[in-house]
């Protein structure tokens, strides 16, 4: 399995060989790791967060780590971005993380289109965001619709976006229009299914993904929103298995789902194409890249 969904912290850290055993006893045999957050986003005290020290410090503990790539996490608002993005392109990161803490979406178009044209993409975190400000509504699915004006952004929303997956898998449609009316810009929108849903309302939110009848099947991606710091393997069991059981009873019952006229769904390898295929071609690591 690959984690699409893990994040460095402050504190004590394993080491990279620390790390991938326990990723490896939990099945995950490779991922995507974010730095160390921006100051703003929220202070780890102790660490340098310079910008710089945070591209430092993930390139070196990815490098100990193979198949984890690193991810930088931006502030996109910061008075020296296009710099940072500029870097990360040229240092060899796999892509952004970006979560709108203190600013909306649409507030900072001119820095995606600069991470758009390096080919990276982006993954952002959606839903609710549990922070000490009102930043909430600022990661509500539809202030994302604003990104169909960046042409071949390739990006990610996070957490099914709970609790308002339904306004998700609405955008998810605006966005499939898009590609059919404007193939040419190559804007694409993937699902991270980190949990952010508790477990009670995850068997329903997967549903609503798949079934809803747009063509999501290579575009959702699983994840924990684990630590590489310590790497919880009980959690990431947890949710993998509570997850392939979940998507293994959709590929089972989609055709029961599927309206009169509807084209028919394909869903054979279903839970291989969410925690293995669709991570490697968000990254373009797959023949056909970010389809």
């Amino acid at each position: 399995m690959k984690d699409l969904h893990i994040h460095m912290s402050g504190g004590r850290k394993d080491s990279p060989k620390e790390f991938k055993e326990k990723c490896l006893a939990a099945g995950v045999d490779g991922g995507a790791v974010f730095s160390l957050c921006p100051q703003m986003i929220r202070p780890e005290p102790g660490e340098d967060q310079r910008w710089q020290a945070r591209m430092e410090q993930i390139l070196e503990f990815t490098s100990g780590a193979e198949g984890f790539l690193p991810i930088f996490y931006i502030d996109p608002t910061e008075i020296d971005a296009m710099k940072q993005i500029e870097a990360a392109a040229e240092y060899g990161f796999a892509g952004f993380k970006i979560i709108c803490s203190h600013f909306l979406p649409g507030n900072i178009l001119l820095p995606l289109c600069s991470m758009a044209e390096t080919g990276l993409p982006v993954l952002f975190h959606s839903g609710i965001l549990y922070d000490e400000r009102c930043s909430s509504r600022n990661n509500r699915p539809i202030e994302f619709e604003c990104l169909m004006d960046v042409p071949n952004l390739h990006f990610s929303m996070a957490h099914v976006s709970w609790p308002l997956c339904d306004e998700l898998i609405a955008l998810c449609g605006k966005f499939n229009h898009l590609d059919e009316a404007m193939p040419g810009r190559r804007s694409r929108m993937h699902f991270d299914i980190t949990p952010g849903t508790p477990p009670i309302f995850r068997r329903d939110a997967l549903f609503k993904i798949f079934l809803s009848g747009y063509p999501v099947e290579k575009r959702v991606i699983w994840g924990t929103d684990n630590v590489a710091n310590n790497y919880n393997i009980d959690y990431a069991r947890y949710w993998a298995n509570l997850d392939r059981g979940i998507i293994g009873e959709i590929a089972q019952n989609a055709e029961s789902f599927r309206c009169p006229g509807c084209p028919e769904r394909k869903f054979n390898s279903l839970w291989e194409a969410v925690s293995e295929n669709n991570f490697q071609r968000f990254f373009g690591k797959q023949e056909g890249g970010a389809a």
